[in-house]
């Protein structure tokens, strides 16, 4: 099996205040795997699109979504605090550069965010590659991130100001101070419980969650003020980068690791890339609405969960 490709960055970004699309936040993994503390500064980045839609499982190469993904990647700006106290406003990348007919994306990385991912302390997250740039969700990527800070911590409970992690996951505008998500149970639904459904049971971690609640005066429902989170953390080897058909079954078809396990162990190759194309097919045409239920349902994952 091989050894997993790891991602280390400073905490400052783990903790940073910004928005990213999952395209996007996959460009920026991409490139921080390859950086090295002795490259020179001038040194340029390439990220090949082939590889990327096989760690994601994709047979898309959707430059179009890349483009706009590095053109906002270029201007998008985020904002944190250094342990010096001063307030740095930064951008990833200085320039990306499509090399017509190659695939290959070259990307310069800003100077100002660079010393984040090589001159390290003890202040560093350290996450998985693959696992990172499996996750659908843009807020699941940022909450896994979040938690790696305390996966190798004695102490992995840890808690979190309800407004300041929707600042960091770029949910409330900080112009506006419009909030996507005003209420806990919308925040609840759209952020933590994908978060949860996406990274437990998908990467290196399973986390769990509870709110807490703040006083008020009088009678009525008190306030989230917090979330606790929990870290279970447990070292494991990722998949090989180019596992493509377990990769489609996860990503593409929807179906969980262990019933992936399960469809490789019991069909061919044949049988399976037969399958998936009967069932791309009637998803194309509408007559399949929920994949990975009806994946499951055509391989029999399901009658032999009945029949245990």
């Amino acid at each position: 099996m091989p050894k997993p490709v790891e991602i280390w960055q400073d905490n400052v970004l783990t903790l940073a205040r910004y928005e990213m699309t999952e395209a996007e936040k996959n460009i920026l993994y991409m490139v921080v795997a390859k950086v090295r503390k002795e490259d020179p500064l001038t040194k340029m980045y390439q990220v090949s699109v082939k590889e990327m839609a096989a760690l994601t499982g994709s047979d898309e190469f959707k430059f179009d979504t890349y483009k706009k993904a590095t053109e906002k990647l270029v201007g998008r700006v985020f904002q944190t605090v250094l342990p010096s106290g001063n307030l740095l406003q930064a951008t990833f990348f200085a320039s990306a550069e499509y090399k017509i007919g190659t695939g290959i994306i070259e990307l310069e990385l800003s100077q100002k965010v660079r010393p984040f991912y090589v001159d390290l302390n003890q202040r560093f997250t350290k996450v998985q590659l693959v696992a990172a740039i499996s996750l659908n969700s843009a807020y699941a990527k940022r909450i896994y991130e979040l938690l790696c800070m305390y996966k190798n911590m004695p102490n992995k409970t840890f808690r979190h100001n309800l407004n300041e992690l929707k600042d960091m996951l770029g949910i409330t505008d900080p112009k506006t101070g419009d909030d996507s998500y005003p209420t806990w149970t919308k925040f609840e639904k759209r952020v933590l419980e994908v978060a949860t459904k996406e990274i437990n049971g998908a990467t290196d971690i399973t986390f769990t969650y509870k709110p807490v609640y703040g006083d008020r005066p009088g009678r009525g429902r008190k306030p989230v003020v917090e979330v606790e989170f929990e870290v279970f953390y447990q070292a494991k080897p990722e998949a090989a980068p180019l596992s493509g058909l377990h990769e489609r079954l996860i990503k593409q078809f929807r179906l969980r690791v262990d019933q992936a396990d399960a469809v490789l162990a019991t069909h061919s190759t044949e049988t399976i890339n037969r399958q998936l194309y009967d069932i791309q097919t009637k998803a194309a045409d509408g007559k399949v609405k929920n994949v990975g239920s009806y994946t499951a349902k055509v391989f029999g994952l399901e009658t032999k969960r009945k029949e245990k």
